[in-house]
């Protein structure tokens, strides 16, 4: 559980079992860092080892994370919380938000390394909170974390979602390997990143008449509403540069 030797103070308690708090801890253990660790199914008290700790890094469910500082608190004196959501600001606990999505599998120290953290303007800043550790980081006003977090979730796990049911189309109603699709997703990530346009397609060129035929041929499809809203979205975006 990253038990340090007891000759070593252990500066960190990290809550929760998560994939978070899991990749946080192997994060932890590749640069050497102390830590404990404490998750519902622990045996040991939490109380003894928020005792041992100085920093209580809360990396449970957002709608939990309150509650559990309130509970928790008790006036430890010297101590402070932290939490890794990109929504939540709270005076309970200090924050930041790693910008990057997490699996099942753990990362090397270098995919680790270059994720950036998100902290909040007036607060802590990331070299006070994490001063063993060289990530860049940026602060944001609180009160634009909804509205940070509102893109990070569309940008990544709506693209997942898409990704994941067209995997899905041409393998089962197709009869292709998605793997013959990898190349696909590969260059759309790599023209995204180095290419200043990179949106190909009916969209791209005011194809109006391909558009429709696409919505016509999802009209059995939940994704329809999708596709028509990415239609509006995108004209009302091209109609906001124009002005």
């Amino acid at each position: 559980m990253g038990q340090v030797p007891a000759a070593k103070a252990a500066t960190y308690l990290i809550i929760g079992n998560g994939k978070l708090a899991k990749h946080i801890s192997h994060y932890f253990d590749l640069l050497g860092i102390p830590y404990l660790n404490w998750f519902r199914k622990s045996s040991e008290s939490l109380n003894s080892l928020i005792a041992k700790s100085e920093k209580i890094l809360v990396l449970i469910n957002d709608d939990e994370i309150e509650n559990f500082i309130s509970r928790n608190n008790n006036n430890n004196s010297g101590k402070f919380f932290i939490h890794c959501s990109g929504l939540l600001s709270t005076p309970l606990a200090e924050s930041a938000h790693p910008l990057m999505t997490f699996s099942t599998e753990l990362y090397d120290l270098t995919t680790y390394e270059q994720i950036p953290f998100i902290t909040e303007k007036g607060r802590k800043s990331f070299i006070e909170l994490f001063p063993e550790m060289r990530n860049s980081s940026f602060e944001i006003d609180p009160g634009l974390k909804p509205f940070y977090h509102a893109w990070c979730v569309m940008s990544g796990n709506f693209t997942t979602i898409l990704w994941q049911r067209f995997f899905e189309i041409i393998e089962v109603q197709f009869g292709i390997n998605k793997k013959y699709a990898i190349p696909y997703l590969n260059k759309v990530s790599e023209n995204l990143i180095s290419d200043k346009f990179p949106l190909t397609g009916p969209l791209a060129r005011g194809d109006n008449k391909v558009i429709e035929k696409n919505m016509l041929a999802l009209k059995d499809e939940p994704f329809a509403e999708i596709y028509g809203a990415f239609v509006n979205a995108y004209n009302k975006m091209k109609e906001g540069i124009k002005k």
